[in-house]
């Protein structure tokens, strides 16, 4: 199974939009073709409704099956009645051939910060299936991401959620938040973070981004690709059967 790994678009009508960059970049996914689109959160910069309807118009250009939950600056604004309204539900179990998806909505009205809490631990459990992979999907990171500035905005119960996912074995969770691409394995797990796809605030080299996702029974292989340059970079290779990952990063 294919995935393309979308995150923190920031549609608005200011500075922080790269209209030019998000065509582009959709081009790009299709041209990819993956079986699936997961969108981590920060469609919109303010929450604000001309915002959404933006987002909107604009993921029309990108083929194919799309979920998305929400991120922060999503929930801004009364931005989080409009989520449900433009986007569906923002916690989901979604079952394919290959894998359980997982979305979870990690936001809170107004906040920068976010927070799973109990409801969404047990959706976590609900959603995990001994003959198909769970993959995880929310918007705030669970450990610090390098490269990002402060080290902030990890999820409240960070630790009772990462020994949730730890203790499962869920070996896939897919996040954004900070504009960086990043992945890290710890356990039988693989927490990764998609860089930002379309947003002028991208930091220092990073530039705009988005994460290629193949999976197969035995490997999870995640890619990162440059939209500017048009440029494809493996980031992480994780052999599941037995326990083996090569990290660009760290090796």
């Amino acid at each position: 199974m294919k995935i393309a790994h979308i995150s923190d678009i920031h549609c608005n009508y200011g500075t922080d939009f790269n209209e030019k960059i998000f065509d582009k970049a959709a081009s790009m996914v299709n041209k990819v073709d993956p079986d699936l689109v997961f969108i981590s959160g920060d469609l919109t910069t303010d929450g604000l409704l001309s915002e959404y309807e933006l987002a909107k118009e604009k993921l029309k250009n990108i083929k194919g099956k799309v979920m998305i939950v929400p991120g922060n600056h999503d929930e801004r604004n009364l931005g989080w009645k409009l989520f449900p309204e433009f986007f569906g539900d923002t916690d989901f179990i979604q079952t394919y051939d290959d894998i359980v998806l997982v979305g979870l909505g990690s936001s809170e009205p107004d906040k920068d910060d976010g927070r799973l809490g109990r409801g969404r631990h047990i959706k976590i459990e609900e959603g995990i299936k001994k003959k198909k992979m769970t993959v995880l999907g929310f918007h705030h990171h669970v450990v610090p991401v390098p490269n990002s500035g402060r080290e902030t905005n990890i999820i409240e119960d960070a630790g009772e959620t990462l020994d949730i996912i730890l203790k499962n074995e869920v070996p896939l969770v897919l996040m954004g938040h900070r504009h960086v691409p990043w992945a890290v394995k710890i356990h039988k797990t693989l927490l990764v973070n998609a860089g930002t796809f379309s947003c002028n605030r991208t930091r220092a080299h990073f530039g705009n981004t988005f994460n290629i996702i193949d999976i197969d029974e035995n490997k999870i292989e995640i890619s990162v690709v440059n939209i500017r340059k048009e440029k494809e970079m493996k980031m992480i290779e994780f052999n599941i059967s037995n326990g083996c990952c090569t990290n660009k990063y760290y090796d």
